[in-house]
């Protein structure tokens, strides 16, 4: 315990001193003695059964001096504001570690960021007693909880909410923070005492709390405090969901489960589509060992899927980690294709095209395409064309071409007479799963091939199909006619046109996990969020701030998914030490107030009260 920024022991020292100078006072200043007379006995007598029984003389100065001295000895605590610790000089920045593991909870129940709160409080009442202190939290991104203050009443505003992230905290970052705000109070202690920087030392110093094991190079001097230990978990590390392109309205759950421990782990693993059940069932996982569980559902509209680990049981452990067992998932609303299919009459194609629900399919002659516009034909996704071409300065920026007439875009080298598939770019979407050995051709045309382009299929050195992506969209030629060739009679034609479509639009799903917490959004005006509880979150400048808790948020209409799977993990906690490096000052002007009050406090009584003993 320090007193004013001194230790215990030179405060019972002084305090003795005090004692022992007051005691002295009274015991060695001279008192007349009286001299008794035989002839006045009789009176002297008389005068003592005179003098009060219940309060002595003797006693009324020294109940007054103690009066006095617990009065004085109350101001003096009011000013001097004794705290337990042992107190430092300078400023005291801690950074406290709110990453994901920091969430974990050990034998006892509590949570890893609750002992470090617990630590925290401590060292600011030891930090603040003759110095100052603040708070960085060291989450997805450092912030500043407590700017610099010296009284230790300001810290339950700071930690009351303090809550962990669902992503890895930036403790490098938080450090850095936290190392310049000591670099910069030391500056101004200097400039303030008149002393160049150079040379001086560094008033101050940081306190890491975390459960890592870190090595950080910084010029204040830095103290790690390890919290929490290493405990075993069993998470979900992917969850995803989209739709199957073969079958209106349903889509695929993949779930994956992974082990981090090295005994056996039991859970029952639930998916929910709203209030209809996905999965639930029972899994045992071997010791770090993973497993991929999958399932199905069926909605025409937005799916907005949870998936939970309940009744986790780890043999001779516990699952000491929550942040993990939970993940949220949404497949968006079936979105129909527009397609112009322009053409004077191909059963094959129309067949092709009407095969496929997720298909919106006008038809349209070739004549009447004269009259359209770039604008009118801006409201299809993507628009094929047999034997016909787009108009001089029409555009459109997804387009798939059977049997081109030749033109500014595609040109035509020459016609092949019952040509052979010699090579194709099985890797490319458009080509996704489809062979052409054996597919027999009547005849085609020989395409010129322009620098960038993807050839599709090919004859020997001729070009029977390419893909060509530029700035202005993305064009699919097929350098044959659906009526030259056995395959449009086979089940591979209406997912080529499919696969054709696909990728022409851009119509793909880009990736169907959650976004990883961190990002940000862009928010259109007037658009309410909502966040994972449905509270609601204000937005400032268009953009949603970083996202740093895993969930379903609300954006208008839509619906975004941010995930914390991506950092499921063994969670282990490192351990370090060091010690601070205090500056010897002069006491804080409250204690030399202190002092000089109780010295003239002390002067008063004495010369009031000398003499009067007896």
């Amino acid at each position: 315990m320090s007193f004013a920024a001194f230790p215990m022991w030179a405060v019972l020292s002084a305090m003795g001193l005090v004692a022992t100078l007051v005691v002295g006072l009274y015991l060695l200043r001279r008192t007349p003695r009286p001299l008794v007379v035989s002839n006045i006995d009789f009176w002297m007598r008389a005068a003592q059964h005179a003098k009060p029984r219940l309060l002595a003389s003797f006693r009324i100065p020294l109940l007054a001096l103690l009066v006095s001295l617990l009065v004085a000895l109350a101001m003096v605590a009011l000013l001097g504001d004794p705290r337990f610790g042992a107190g430092v000089r300078g400023t005291t920045v801690i950074v406290i570690d709110a990453g994901r593991s920091m969430g974990a909870s050990g034998d006892d129940g509590e949570r890893r960021v609750d002992h470090a709160v617990a630590e925290v409080r401590r060292w600011v009442e030891r930090s603040t007693i003759a110095g100052e202190v603040s708070i960085v939290r060291a989450g997805m991104r450092p912030e500043v909880i407590l700017p610099i203050t010296e009284h230790a009443g300001d810290l339950e505003a700071a930690l009351t909410r303090l809550e962990t992230d669902d992503g890895p905290s930036d403790v490098r970052a938080a450090v850095a923070l936290a190392d310049a705000i000591v670099l910069e109070r030391s500056r101004i202690a200097a400039a303030a005492a008149g002393t160049p920087m150079n040379g001086t030392p560094i008033l101050g110093q940081i306190l890491l709390v975390t459960d890592r094991d870190v090595e950080l190079a910084t010029q204040a001097p830095l103290v790690t405090l390890p919290v929490g230990s290493e405990i075993d978990t069993l998470a979900i590390t992917s969850f995803a969901a989209r739709r199957v392109p073969e079958a209106v309205g349903e889509y695929a759950v993949r779930l994956e489960l992974e082990n981090f421990s090295s005994r056996t782990a039991r859970a029952r693993v639930h998916v929910v589509d709203g209030d209809v059940d996905l999965l639930n069932e029972r899994v045992t996982l071997a010791p770090h060992a993973s497993q991929v569980l999958e399932a199905g559902g069926f909605s025409s509209h937005r799916a907005e899927l949870h998936a939970d680990l309940e009744t986790i049981g780890i043999d001779g452990s516990d699952d000491g980690f929550a942040g993990d067992d939970s993940a949220v998932a949404v497949v968006e609303a079936l979105d129909a294709t527009r397609v112009l299919l322009v053409t004077d009459g191909n059963r094959y194609l129309e067949a092709a095209l009407g095969s496929h629900p997720g298909l919106d399919v006008q038809i349209l002659a070739p004549a009447a395409l004269a009259s359209l516009s770039s604008t009118a034909l801006s409201r299809f996704h993507a628009i094929v064309l047999d034997h016909a071409s787009l108009p001089s300065g029409v555009e459109h920026r997804a387009v798939v071409i059977f049997a081109p007439l030749g033109g500014r875009d595609v040109g035509i080298a020459r016609t092949l007479s019952r040509p052979r598939i010699t090579g194709t770019l099985a890797s490319h979407p458009v080509l996704e799963g489809l062979r052409f050995e054996d597919v027999g051709f009547d005849r085609a045309s020989a395409l010129t091939e322009r620098a960038g382009d993807q050839v599709l299929l090919r004859s020997r050195e001729h070009v029977m199909a390419f893909a060509r992506e530029t700035r202005r969209g993305r064009l699919v030629v097929f350098g044959f006619a659906t009526a030259d060739t056995d395959l449009v009679r086979r089940e591979a034609f209406p997912l080529l046109v499919h696969d054709a479509l696909r990728w022409a639009a851009d119509r793909g799903e880009a990736s169907p996990l959650a976004r990883p917490v961190g990002q940000s959004v862009l928010v259109e005006a007037g658009e309410e969020v909502t966040g994972p509880d449905g509270e609601p979150i204000a937005v400032s400048g268009g953009e949603l701030p970083e996202i740093t808790r895993a969930g379903l948020y609300h954006v208008g209409e839509r619906a975004l998914a941010f995930g914390a799977t991506r950092h499921a993990g063994a969670l282990r906690s490192g351990s370090t030490g060091g010690r601070f490096v205090a500056e010897s000052q002069l006491p804080p002007l409250a204690v030399i107030v202190a002092a000089i009050l109780l010295a003239v406090m002390m002067l008063e009584w004495f010369f009031l009260h000398r003499g009067r003993l007896e």
